[in-house]
């Protein structure tokens, strides 16, 4: 499992991991969590356009509503509002945000067998 870890990158992440939780924090964020993507986001046009038809066909700036960029997690904790995107949790794991993909891997490989036995157990 260590050459997983290893091969990943990921030993900072689970040394973070075993640093100070903040359960309080994490429950009052979890509770208003929110996905905004793509279909979100539509539903914000069609929002927008349902308490005033006159923004029918509208740009989304025109709408006064925030462009659509990319897939977000979104809260609030203490009032603050909280966005999450893979980049921020690949800052936080201090890892490079396009992931890492291993090519040529043969059957034989023993990161292979690692992600196997991770994934089916």
């Amino acid at each position: 499992m260590e050459a997983l870890i290893s091969a990943q990158q990921m030993f900072v992440y689970f040394c973070m991991l075993n640093g100070p939780t903040y359960v309080n924090l994490v429950k009052d964020f979890r509770v208003k969590a929110e996905i905004y993507d793509q279909e979100a986001a539509i539903l914000e046009e069609r929002q927008v356009v349902a308490r005033d038809p006159s923004m029918k066909r509208k740009s989304r700036k025109e709408m006064g509503v925030e462009p659509f960029r990319r897939l977000e997690i979104r809260s609030a904790v203490m009032g603050i509002p909280i966005t999450i995107t893979k980049e921020v949790i690949a800052r936080a794991c201090r890892v490079a945000p396009e992931g890492r993909f291993l090519w040529n891997v043969g059957r034989k490989e023993p990161l292979l067998d690692g992600y196997t036995n991770l994934l089916l157990k």
